[in-house]
């Protein structure tokens, strides 16, 4: 039996890119699902919410008060770090956190920054944006502890 040592390290490279995209993509996802989770379960506890957040879904108008808005961006910065923690943990790599950072500010900054200005408050808007990225790098800094470091093969033998 050979060894190939050029051939191990190239698979070991495609697997860890494939890690870091399925993380990258998890992290989309806990993003996702976690701020609709922790909202919907503000509804329990919250009526005036439930009916507020029903109301946005249904017709697009933002009726959220101020304090309902400020809860809103308190969980998408939850969601943001969880996602973070997520992409390095599947990932086993810092780098899915930035990935996952970048993507996120660009699709906040041109939805609250641009789209969306007009139907929410400034100060909501940008307390949605702006703090994206850090939020998914803490969360991945966070993970560090938890996430076994990616297999790594020497391209050469001794």
């Amino acid at each position: 039996m050979s060894y190939d040592a050029g051939r191990v390290s190239v698979e070991c490279k495609a697997r860890n890119m494939v890690r870091g995209v399925l993380g990258v993509v998890g992290g989309w996802i806990v993003w996702w699902i976690g701020f609709f989770l922790l909202a919907r379960s503000l509804y329990f506890v919250w009526p005036a919410y439930a009916v507020a957040a029903h109301e946005f879904m249904t017709t697009g108008a933002g009726v959220f008060t101020a304090p309902m808005s400020l809860c809103n961006a308190l969980f998408w910065m939850l969601a943001e770090i969880a996602a973070g923690w997520t992409a390095v943990v599947i990932g086993r790599r810092r780098e899915s956190a930035w990935i996952l950072a970048a993507l996120l500010m660009v699709f906040l900054c041109f939805m609250h920054l641009y789209l969306e200005w007009d139907r929410f408050a400034g100060w909501y808007n940008f307390a949605v944006a702006l703090p994206a990225g850090p939020a998914v790098l803490l969360g991945g800094r966070l993970a560090a502890r938890f996430a076994r470091p990616a297999a790594v093969m020497a391209t050469s033998m001794p």
